[in-house]
């Protein structure tokens, strides 16, 4: 996949906007899949967690209020500069650090690590991914989540009057990227499921746990369009861990 512009540079502009949408916590964010991510992450009580793709600190630092030593970390400057004045907690660090290179963090010395909805993001994860699995501790945890790659990018069809009657998807196998504009422009980088599993297992991680996940009656309450989401998935959420050494 060939990206002339600078993905860092696409989301240093769209960053404004995206942090406005973060701060309101989205309908689809606490209605949809933030809920799992929560779930999978659990008990984080004296664990050093890693907040991969932080953007504006909102999960680094309610990971460090609820007794994490907590580390955001982002490739765009205007993320990481917002995350550093309004979301200070005292034990929640922030760091500029582009996912793509390797990551000036010690090896075995984080017990949790997240990604969440940043993978599609990045236009190579290899190295990402196998960082994460130098740096994860024994019996440490990845947990991603991702719109997912079946159906988030392919629109909707109607039939018989319903605008959402069924999804047409078509060259899913293979790896793509192109424009979204959600915030301003940015990157989409579509890879089928099994690339991502397939790089999991070659750095010596399995997924324990897969989920997609459905919207909520209260967030559906505020929104009836979500019921659609109820039969075709716009999210994946995965826990992952590294195999036995």
């Amino acid at each position: 996949m060939i990206m002339e512009t600078n993905q860092l540079d696409l989301w240093n502009h769209a960053a404004e906007r995206y942090i406005e949408d973060d701060s309101q916590f989205t309908l689809f964010n606490r209605s949809i899949y933030m809920p799992v991510i929560e779930s999978m992450i659990g008990n984080v009580r004296d664990k050093n967690v890693l907040d991969l793709g932080c953007g504006c600190g909102n999960l680094t630092k309610k990971t460090a209020l609820d007794g994490a030593v907590a580390l955001g970390i982002d490739g765009s400057d205007t993320m990481i500069s917002r995350a550093c004045t309004e979301n200070v907690a005292p034990s929640a660090m922030f760091a500029i650090m582009d996912l793509t290179r390797p990551f000036p963090i010690k090896s075995r010395t984080m017990d949790i690590v997240v990604a969440n909805m940043v993978l599609m993001d990045i236009p190579d994860i290899e190295i990402c991914i196998r960082e994460v699995s130098r740096i994860l501790k024994s019996g440490g945890v990845f947990i991603i989540s991702m719109t997912h790659p079946a159906f988030f990018c392919s629109d909707w069809e109607c039939e018989d009057a319903d605008p959402h009657a069924y999804k047409k998807v078509s060259d899913y196998l293979n790896e793509t990227c192109e424009p979204v504009f959600f915030w301003g422009e940015t990157v989409h980088y579509h890879r089928p499921l099994s690339t991502y599993f397939n790089i999991l297992e070659k750095n010596g991680m399995c997924v324990l746990s897969l989920k997609e996940p459905v919207p909520d009656l209260n967030g559906m309450c505020e929104d009836s369009s979500l019921r659609y989401h109820l039969r075709i998935p716009s999210f994946i959420v995965m826990k992952t861990a590294l195999l036995e050494r």
